[in-house]
């Protein structure tokens, strides 16, 4: 609540020296429009963007808080992950689903922020869903200047688009808008050497891309070869058993992970250990 509060409290400071510095007859900046957070802003490298737990739990990424009873399940995932990943030397892994409304963003936004609780550990959200990137809307941030796009289109530095989110050793890499010839970007050479440096500039980092599911476009395909291994989020009761074969299929020479089974219950055991 501190950090929402500072963050209100300069957006309303620069939205009154954006007034009184503009020129005579200008349109002041609307004050209810930035203390919303909805106007595009760069932040600075060591500014962490403040979270809203409520809207974190409607979109059910509830790692964040160390004392929902749910985190335990994704903390269980990151020590498994943590532990293969660290086996064969990995340091990047690809959710992805075998169809639509699978909830593999929950899935990745969980187990990064999981991972970012770990002493030893940092983690990096990347939103490579170019054609419907949802992890903004899931976090619940605003847009801001610098962005994956950006990126892409060259007119942007890699290290200016990465933002530090919720706690400091969490990081997200955001798409804001859907890109054109998709497959082709994931496959071209300005996305390997994107993957290369967030994979080698910090050796503690654990970079998590949210990808689009497999059965639903070949851009899964054109990435696979540049990530170390994936985790494939299967739904209970949404994908079928030829989806989900078929998504096997063309992980087949993929590094499998493993498959976490989601919307199996919306009721914690009764014997609860703690």
């Amino acid at each position: 609540m501190e950090r929402i509060k500072f963050a209100i409290d300069r957006a309303r400071q620069q939205a009154a020296a954006s007034a009184a510095n503009a020129p005579s007859g200008a349109a002041p900046a609307s004050l209810a429009s930035a203390a919303a957070g909805r106007h595009e802003s760069t932040p600075t490298s060591d500014e962490i963007l403040p979270l809203d737990r409520a809207h974190l739990e409607r979109y059910r990424i509830v790692a964040l808080d160390q004392d929902n009873p749910y985190r335990r399940e994704f903390d269980l995932l990151r020590t498994q992950v943590l532990q293969k990943m660290q086996e064969n030397g990995w340091r990047t892994i690809a959710v992805t689903s075998p169809s639509v409304q699978s909830g593999k963003t929950m899935i990745a936004a969980n187990l990064a922020l999981s991972i970012a609780h770990h002493p030893s550990r940092t983690a990096l959200l990347v939103d490579f869903d170019l054609r419907r990137p949802c992890v903004a809307a899931s976090l619940g941030l605003p847009p801001q200047r610098v962005s994956l796009n950006e990126v892409l289109a060259g007119t942007a530095r890699l290290s200016d688009a990465i933002l530090r989110v919720g706690i400091p050793r969490f990081q997200t890499l955001l798409t804001h808008r859907k890109i054109a010839g998709a497959a082709e970007m994931l496959a071209s050479d300005k996305v390997s050497s994107i993957i290369a440096s967030l994979r080698d500039d910090h050796p503690d980092r654990i970079v998590i891309f949210d990808l689009p599911p497999v059965a639903a476009v070949d851009d899964v395909i054109a990435v696979l070869p540049k990530v170390d291994c994936v985790l494939l989020v299967v739904a209970s009761g949404a994908s079928s058993r030829r989806e989900i074969e078929e998504s096997q299929r063309h992980l087949g020479r993929a590094n499998i992970l493993g498959t976490v089974i989601n919307k199996v219950s919306d009721k914690l055991p009764q014997n609860d250990y703690y």
